[in-house]
């Protein structure tokens, strides 16, 4: 395909469709020019940004941009109630149509989103955005459970501001843990993934150990952003768990969700892994399937 400089493209049922990135004159002011690059580092880690924003979501006033919002963004409200106060109500809106694969070997994205793919991972060099690369030891906070995903594989999914965000378990198992790792709140939009090295590692995240019954030990890295100022889990450590059931959900701004999997547990579909070897990004809908359980 020719793009056009600085056009983002994602591959959505047999298509190339361009990606609209809310405010991205402003996200391409900050992360792109001298001036945004200068500020840009103050603004982050002050969370100032966010701050302000979250307030303003919390706000009566807000929910007057919801009708616009999904009007711009095409959003199916379908399973949805449709009725939110403010902003925030409306981003961390709840389904009530949540369905996954019946086959307990296939399994379902556990969100909305863009979707990429990588079988045989080195922990010490996994692949970010635009060439850019990160070690798992960072994102983990821990080199030694780091290493056990040597081999495995690994799904990357970006939740979009107008995807649903709340976070449901592709399988039935078990909580083993969980904790939050303090960071900053940069932006995880296709821009700044480019311009800021070991993005991953530096952003606000949850770290989430999952035995699950048909896919082995998974761990679910939940990554905040600009604007996400909460990650709100819906299990306790030590719960069992039902596939479908809610996991979380992120509060205002976009958000990813990367899950690991230990070598011949889980292989993603064929077609995912073309399209992320070719550069895209996979349009997923929650509950559809992205693999199977075993090698490939």
């Amino acid at each position: 395909m020719n793009h056009e400089k600085n056009e983002i493209f994602v591959y959505n049922n047999g298509q190339y469709e361009k990606e609209l990135i809310p405010a991205e004159k402003l996200l391409r002011l900050i992360y792109e020019s001298p001036v945004g690059s200068a500020t840009l580092p103050f603004l982050v880690k002050r969370k100032i940004l966010s701050r302000i924003y979250g307030l303003y979501c919390r706000t009566a006033f807000s929910a007057r941009k919801i009708p616009q919002f999904i009007e711009e963004h095409n959003i199916d409200m379908t399973g949805y109630s449709g009725s939110y106060k403010n902003f925030t109500d409306f981003f961390a809106r709840e389904r009530t149509d949540v369905s996954f694969p019946g086959e307990s070997n296939i399994l379902g994205s556990p969100c909305e989103g863009v979707a990429s793919a990588y079988l045989d991972i080195d922990p010490q060099k996994l692949i970010g955005a635009k060439g850019s690369y990160f070690s798992l030891g960072e994102l983990f906070n821990n080199e030694k459970l780091a290493e056990t995903y040597r081999g495995g594989s690994m799904l990357h999914i970006r939740l979009k501001p107008a995807n649903y965000h709340r976070l449901h378990f592709f399988d039935e198992g078990k909580v083993l843990d969980s904790k939050f790792i303090n960071g900053d709140l940069f932006s995880v939009s296709p821009i700044a993934l480019g311009r800021i090295a070991k993005l991953y590692c530096l952003n606000k995240r949850a770290l989430i150990l999952f035995e699950s019954k048909n896919f082995g030990d998974v761990a679910l890295v939940e990554v905040g952003a600009t604007f996400v100022g909460s990650i709100v889990h819906c299990f306790e450590s030590g719960e069992s768990v039902s596939r479908g059931q809610q996991a979380g959900y992120f509060l205002p701004g976009g958000s990813l969700l990367i899950a690991f999997f230990k070598k011949g547990a889980f292989t993603p579909d064929k077609e995912l892994i073309k399209q992320t070897t070719a550069g895209y990004e996979t349009t997923v809908l929650l509950g559809k399937p992205l693999g199977y359980a075993g090698a490939p």
